[in-house]
């Protein structure tokens, strides 16, 4: 038996406010490739059963067009006879009651099982039983549903789970976090498929327990390359997934270190070395300037930037600054914007507060009209 397992789509995610051809917001057509691109290789490799492990869309209210491109690929997978089973995430689970689950739409098509409602389910599918545990907003309620959890006897048994564990943990609001003291409990399983953490990884202290990641970037922390996993279940082996790369867009990242003790040319060089081993056309770009000078970073503005990386869709920078707590005494790095980073320089030159703010203003003013291109 063959089971394909992916996660956190979060169709309906978009950024950047840039619209391409078609009208569409280009960010959120990436996660519409994506997600079609996964469901064109369900179609060709026939998995026995598909499970989607939550954050199918980015929002519990998603609009009209996420919605269609969902229900347009569901009903391919329907007339294809492939079953899949997919489980609420965070994103999409409702915090208000009056709020109906948009996950339940799905149970209208053939061959989807949709489970939300905040409750453990179970589907069967010959010799596989899929557990599923939808996001709960309540802890209480969450403990509730774990005392129903069991693997059933002589058969495979895979639980989905859209969780966070302890060592996994993000700084997102709402999310789900498994307790510690029953880990144990899901070693039972001949396989955990997780969703919620965007990258593909393996849960220390688990088995047989993996993220999958998600189809799509939605931060330079998820820089890492994107998968679909496939699980050849047999009697007697363990399970372990296969990665299968998805195209995404080009996503970059290029650090700069030790800047204060460079010239200004010798880190755009830097800047350039980097940049030229990678098709830049259309990608998205991250880029730190670590300790940089304040006049060092006025030289390379967000303008500057721009013009040495051209064709780019997006570029990101981050600046980074000895901030000094005593003058002459070292602390820690800070990220500031290229006015707050001025601004702070100004502070600590000029000893007139009135002037040192009419100062920052007029700096403001001109880093402003220069990064518009007006002058």
């Amino acid at each position: 038996m063959k089971i394909l397992h992916f996660s956190d789509t979060h169709l309906g995610y978009n950024e950047l406010d840039k619209i391409g051809s078609n009208g569409i917001n280009i960010r959120e057509q990436d996660f519409y490739d994506s997600f079609i691109y996964v469901i064109d290789k369900i179609l060709e490799i026939k998995p026995d059963v598909v499970v989607h492990a939550g954050d199918f869309f980015h929002r519990p209210s998603p609009p009209n067009r996420p919605i269609t491109v969902a229900l347009q690929q569901l009903k391919r997978l329907s007339d294809a006879g492939i079953p899949i089973v997919i489980i609420a995430g965070n994103h999409e689970t409702p915090r208000s009651i009056y709020t109906a689950p948009i996950l339940k739409a799905f149970n209208t098509i053939p061959n989807v099982y949709a489970i939300f409602g905040q409750e453990y389910e179970t589907h069967e599918f010959g010799e596989l039983v899929v557990h599923g545990l939808p996001h709960i907003n309540n802890p209480k309620a969450l403990e509730a549903e774990l005392d129903k959890i069991a693997p059933v006897k002589n058969k495979f048994n895979i639980i989905m789970l859209h969780t966070a564990f302890d060592g996994y943990m993000t700084d997102e609001y709402g999310q789900q976090v498994f307790p510690e003291e029953r880990l144990k409990m899901l070693n039972q399983f001949d396989y955990v498929a997780l969703g919620h953490i965007h990258n593909f990884q393996k849960v220390k202290g688990l088995e047989t327990a993996w993220y999958c990641g998600s189809t799509e970037r939605t931060s330079v922390s998820q820089i890492s390359e994107k998968v679909f996993c496939t699980l050849d279940v047999e009697k007697g082996k363990k399970i372990e997934p296969t990665t299968h790369a998805i195209p995404t867009r080009t996503w970059l990242r290029f650090d700069i270190k030790k800047c204060k003790d460079k010239k200004v040319a010798e880190i755009e060089e830097e800047l350039l070395t980097q940049a030229n081993k990678n098709d830049l056309e259309g990608a998205l770009v991250f880029i730190e300037f670590e300790n940089i000078a304040p006049m060092q970073a006025v030289t390379l503005s967000n303008r500057r930037v721009h013009e040495l990386l051209p064709g780019c869709l997006e570029i990101q920078i981050k600046r980074t600054t000895e901030s000094t707590a005593e003058k002459g005494r070292f602390s820690d790095f800070r990220v500031e914007s290229l006015n707050d980073l001025i601004s702070d320089y100004i502070k600590t030159e000029v000893d007139d507060e009135d002037k040192a703010e009419k100062l920052i203003d007029k700096a403001k003013y001109y880093i402003d009209l220069y990064e518009s291109g007006d002058t």
